[in-house]
């Protein structure tokens, strides 16, 4: 253990973003307060196959429980307290005394009543006993703390310099291929190939505190630029939802007093012209019925006269009857001959009315336009120039582990292919891709021509490719060049890193998984596993497999045991998983981005693009895609905002398939469907 002191300042917690409270630290070298810790645990936590782990609340590192029979509820204080982050969180009581800095170890709260110079540590009465009690710390000047300046009190930080990887080994060498500290373990089973490795005395000399200070707080003010102006602009944002929602508002109401108006004048026309015409027929059906009275008055009054009156009599009644029936039909002919009797009401709504509610579907189309403003883009593109300029130096890794390797380099068993050199990294989003090497057909051999599905780059081996039509596997040199093949009984479709060192899982025609090791150039079966019919792409998430068949996308545990089926509507269906956690897959001609637990993050159309193919993720999120039948490779963002052409065309390709990138090299090895050109590769440069 290396002890340094560290200054009254104070660290956050990445989940609450305060002042980090009794801080733990993860595996992966994240921190977090005990309490936020605790609760992200009891409800992120996961069960799959008798294992339990909780994704680390940052990086989605796996982190697994000490303690396989401990409760949930105690993980988190089981992780070591962060002695960097507790130091600096210097702890006073309310009137100014200080705390015990053993109890405080120990998230006790004790003030403190003596210092001892020795061990530069405040003590309350109980450890002083205990202090004095030690036979090897009996010896050191122990004074009342009142007699001690403030200044003074500062808790001495023990840094860990053990392996993380490797019980009991402590870091002693540096490799400069990949900004790494090792053990003397680290160099033998993953380091053996590395040209550049040194021991730490002799790295240290060439250490420059000053160059990664200003570097760091020039990484600060651009993070602090990033944030400003996203607070601005998330500020903006809430103003056009508060302005939008009020003109919405407005323009609604305006509507309806327009809409109200309307109805009120159409509904006095109609309550005039429903009166006008109701008198009408009230008048019409009046006179009708006083002449249905006089007819049947008169119908009773010749029964009368027939029964008790003499012909003579009934003769002059039917004579008066017949003159004034025919009074009465003249009149009825007058008021009512000319009178309708029917109105039928009908409305013929305005077309503007019609469209309101045949057509109109919502009241207005929200349209949002997003970009990345000119200042978060040149932060951005100054904080990846000082991490490059943090690569090159040989402090890079000091400052990476007491971040997070995990955010700042690719883990060492990921690296493929070292290099030599470590070059500036060119901005994917600006840079321009250059022919490097095209592969002819003629140089690989094969009875038909070579179809190259998918590939992976081997640590000390090359690209190892699969030949879907002549059912092998080629390897090349890192230069690319054609070395062997290594015959297999199907067809194999797509290939990837398993979860073992030198391990591979690969997809055959025949519904099978094969997982196999290659060390030393030997390509060894280690079995079959049957798996889904129609499947192709295929990739390893964390501890899931992800595989991509006709119409899904299947997750399973590391033994092939199904977890999830994600269902799309595309065949051959290829998926990459990308360090932040996500996996991405076709779904037609678009690409979904989803969590783990397939939560769709976005979905994203490039412009042009038809029948994606094959898909990578880079180390930044970013995706890259293969247009089949439109000829081209597209680029997204890790976020789905936006996307690039990177290729409309290539050299000697029409009909792309499969992408690989290079782990080292920015390099993007393109392979063809079934052409003379079996693959070219292009490497990025500045425009």
């Amino acid at each position: 253990m290396a002890e340094a002191h560290v200054d009254n300042r104070s660290f956050k917690c990445l989940i609450c973003l305060h002042e980090c409270n009794t801080p733990r630290q993860l595996p992966c070298f994240h921190t977090f307060c005990t309490g936020c810790l605790d609760t992200y645990i009891n409800s992120e936590y996961v069960t799959e196959d008798n294992r339990t782990y909780f994704p680390c609340p940052v990086c989605e590192s796996p982190c697994y429980r000490h303690d396989k029979n401990a409760p949930v509820s105690s993980w988190a204080g089981s992780f070591p307290r962060n002695q960097l982050f507790a130091s600096s969180t210097f702890k006073e009581t309310e009137s100014g005394q200080t705390f015990c800095h053993g109890c405080l170890t120990d998230d006790e709260e004790n003030v403190a009543s003596f210092w001892c110079k020795a061990c530069s540590e405040a003590l309350c009465q109980p450890c002083r006993v205990a202090h004095r009690r030690s036979k090897l710390l009996s010896t050191h000047k122990v004074i009342a703390i009142d007699e001690v300046s403030k200044t003074d009190i500062r808790m001495p930080v023990s840094i860990v310099n053990t392996c993380p990887r490797h019980t009991g080994k402590t870091i002693e060498v540096y490799c400069h291929n990949h900004n790494a500290l090792c053990c003397v373990l680290c160099v033998t089973l993953s380091h053996r190939m590395c040209t550049q490795v040194s021991s730490l005395e002799d790295t240290t000399m060439m250490f420059s505190l000053d160059l990664i200070e200003c570097e760091l707080g020039k990484m600060k003010d651009e993070s602090k630029t990033i944030v400003e102006e996203d607070e601005n602009k998330l500020t903006t944002l809430e103003d056009d939802y508060q302005k939008m929602t009020s003109n919405m508002a407005m323009m609604i109401k305006k509507a309806k007093d327009k809409m109200g108006d309307l109805h009120q004048r159409f509904q006095t026309g109609l309550d005039v012209t429903y009166r006008r015409h109701r008198e009408s027929l009230h008048e019409r059906l009046r006179t009708n019925r006083i002449f249905q009275a006089n007819i049947e008055n008169t119908n009773q009054l010749m029964r009368v006269v027939k029964e008790k009156n003499p012909v003579v009599d009934i003769f002059i009644v039917t004579e008066q009857s017949k003159t004034q029936l025919l009074s009465h039909v003249r009149r009825l002919q007058q008021k009512t001959g000319d009178k309708h009797n029917t109105f039928e009401l009908k409305i013929r709504y305005d077309d503007v009315l019609e469209k309101v509610n045949n057509v109109m579907t919502t009241v207005g189309r929200l349209e949002v336009s997003s970009s990345l403003s000119s200042s978060s883009q040149d932060s951005l593109t100054s904080i990846r120039q000082i991490i490059d300029t943090l690569h090159t130096t040989s402090s890079v890794t000091s400052f990476s582990e007491s971040t997070s390797s995990s955010d700042m380099l690719s883990d060492v068993g990921h690296v493929a292919v070292p290099s030599s050199s470590i070059a500036p990294r060119i901005d994917v989003w600006t840079g321009s891709l250059s022919l490097v090497k095209s592969v002819h057909k003629g140089s690989i051999g094969g009875l038909v021509t070579p179809w190259l599905t998918g590939g992976v780059f081997i640590e000390g081996e090359g690209l190892l490719a699969t030949d879907y039509n002549n059912k092998k596997l080629l390897l090349f040199d890192d230069s690319y060049e054609y070395l062997r093949h290594y015959d297999m009984d199907n067809s194999p479709i797509d290939i990837t890193r398993g979860f073992e060192p030198n391990q591979l899982l690969m997809t055959q025609t025949n519904g099978s998984i094969i997982r196999c090791t290659f060390r030393d150039g030997v390509l060894t079966t280690v079995d079959s596993i049957r798996s889904y019919p129609s499947q192709w792409g295929i990739d390893t998430l964390g501890d899931n497999v992800l595989i991509g068949t006709d119409y899904s996308v299947k997750i399973s545990t590391s033994d092939f045991k199904q977890v999830s089926s994600i269902p799309n509507l595309s065949y051959s269906t290829y998926v990459a998983a990308s360090t932040r956690g996500l996996l991405c897959h076709r779904d037609e001609d678009v690409i979904v981005c989803r969590s783990r637990d397939g939560t769709e993050v976005f979905r994203h159309m490039c412009k042009g693009i038809k029948q994606p193919r094959g898909i990578v993720v880079d180390q930044d999120g970013n995706v890259y895609v293969c247009g089949m039948k439109s000829g081209d490779i597209h680029l997204i963002s890790h976020d789905g905002f936006k996307d690039r052409i990177l290729l409309p065309r290539m050299s000697g390709i029409t009909q792309p398939f499969a992408v690989v990138l290079h782990p080292t090299r920015q390099e993007i090895i393109v392979t063809s469907r079934r052409e003379n050109v079996a693959f070219e590769v292009y490497k990025f440069c500045d425009q």
